[in-house]
């Protein structure tokens, strides 16, 4: 990562306004904090037929007036069972379309698992399992020009002995070459997950096209900034060096709860640990 890039997505406190006005003062925090580009949720649009063509242009005007862009988006997702319905299949055709006319490079799919005892495990029935789901939406992308990548995954928390599937590298590349897509690895998925990072980014290796930066203390979920849990991120950092990786440097962060008057502070510390991290791998 000789030219750090670094993106996220919104960090402003958001207001009652409407939508342009939302996303427009987005992109400006964005800015005026330093990010390079922004990443993005379709899973919020009107995926409807013909419900998300307006929020696509609103977004590309505010992008282009800001000076900012949205490079990459996360697809809709949801619990095992709301995947696998018509309604879901139709809001990611829909949300693909929408990627596509909003020019993002990179869009994120999380595959249909979920914690399971370990005992239950059956690695070829899972695998077969997830390529059939998420190969219909992999052929309308490449037919309409989207990179889809497909993310690592999470154990849920308490759940002694347990599995989730594209938990490990392994799992996860087997999906992705076998639907000749890339990868997308999120750093707290991994460590919530026991995955040690260095070992599985050295095996993802050249798949690795999308980051999900973001801390936590093994327990949960918690997207915290870089630092602020028990991530060994001079660990990961040099799991990345080895992927040859040089892509956008993306924060998946949670920011709800923080005073509108401290954001601004916040994205300036979310902003200086790139710059921290990309030390651990010059």
């Amino acid at each position: 990562m000789k030219n750090l890039r670094v993106s996220s997505s919104f960090l402003h406190c958001r207001q009652d306004e409407d939508f342009a006005e939302h996303i427009k003062r987005g992109l400006l925090f964005l800015k005026e904090t330093g990010f390079d580009a922004a990443d993005c949720s379709l899973k919020g649009l009107d995926l409807t037929e013909n419900g998300w063509q307006r929020q696509v242009e609103q977004m590309l005007a505010a992008g282009e007036e800001c000076g900012i862009r949205f490079e990459q988006c996360h697809l809709p997702f949801g619990g095992v069972k709301s995947v696998v319905t018509e309604a879901f299949a139709e809001k990611m055709h829909h949300a693909i379309d929408a990627a596509v006319a909003l020019g993002v490079k990179h869009a994120v799919m999380h595959p249909n698992t979920t914690t399971i005892p370990l005992i239950s495990h059956d690695r070829k029935a899972l695998f077969d399992e997830v390529v059939g789901h998420l190969a219909p939406f992999v052929e309308h992308a490449k037919r309409v020009g989207l990179d889809v990548v497909v993310e690592n995954m999470r154990v849920v928390p308490g759940m002694r002995l347990s599995h989730r599937y594209c938990q490990d590298p392994d799992e996860l590349c087997d999906v992705a070459d076998a639907l000749g897509i890339g990868v997308c690895w999120d750093f707290g998925h991994a460590h919530q997950s026991g995955v040690k990072q260095s070992e599985a980014l050295a095996y993802i290796g050249k798949r690795l096209k999308v980051l999900h930066v973001n801390d936590n203390v093994g327990i949960d979920d918690e997207h915290l900034p870089p630092f602020l849990g028990s991530v060994d991120w001079r660990d990961a950092m040099h799991g990345l060096a080895l992927t040859g990786f040089d892509g956008l440097f993306n924060f998946e962060l949670a920011k709800e709860r923080i005073p509108a008057e401290m954001r601004k502070p916040f994205a300036n510390y979310v902003r200086a640990t790139a710059t921290e991290l990309l030390t651990y791998i010059e």
